[in-house]
């Protein structure tokens, strides 16, 4: 028998409405760089894009995360941080902040490259990849997303940006707990956790 129609209902609109919201994320990335010309506008574009293409042909998950405060975490450490706005203030060189933001934007390209269908926001388990940059840290997605919003912020500096990277990176840290916890009960996450150390920064988290 397939699934319930209402399993089936909730199945489809977890896909379809954050894919919408990063769909619309795309467009507003595209009217930037018309009106600004920053190229790292379509870094941005091109990242979020390939974020409704994994969400929408996501596999389904063997054990999802019933926990109301992983599914804040989830959702504020993936939203929060479309907040974040151009500004004309910057506290190093543009060739700093666009390096930092190439750099970021490559790397969670390749980690997302690597999850493919096992990409999602709540805590959840789609299958355990343990190959490419998941060889380096556990959450790779996480610091190339981590380098790019340095990069951002170095180049658009105010205090609203900083305030709301803070608070997004917050919910990073306990999305990655969450994440972490659940899947600790699959005996190939296990291995994989002995094997590689750090969860974010190679040498320090």
């Amino acid at each position: 028998m397939g699934k319930p129609v209402g399993s089936r209902t909730v199945s489809i609109l977890a896909r379809a409405l954050p894919a919408s919201y990063f769909m619309v994320s795309c467009m507003a990335f595209w009217k930037s760089f018309l009106v600004t010309g920053k190229w790292t506008s379509l870094f941005w574009m091109v990242s979020e894009g390939v974020v409704v293409v994994l969400l929408v042909f996501r596999r389904p998950s063997t054990r999802i995360s019933r926990s109301p405060w992983d599914w804040i975490a989830g959702l504020a450490g993936s939203f929060l941080v479309l907040l974040v706005r151009p500004e004309s203030r910057a506290i190093a060189p543009d060739a700093v902040g666009f390096a930092l933001q190439l750099c970021g934007t490559l790397f969670q390209l390749y980690g997302k490259a690597a999850l493919g269908r096992s990409f999602g926001i709540v805590a959840a388990n789609r299958g355990v990849v343990v190959g490419g940059p998941y060889r380096i840290v556990r959450h790779p997605i996480y610091l190339g997303y981590l380098v790019t919003h340095a990069g951002f912020l170095l180049s658009n500096w105010s205090h609203r940006n900083l305030s709301i990277y803070a608070a997004t990176y917050i919910f990073q840290v306990a999305r990655i707990f969450a994440e972490e916890r659940l899947l600790m009960v699959d005996g190939r996450y296990k291995e994989y956790f002995r094997n590689v150390r750090y969860r974010l920064i190679p040498g320090l988290f």
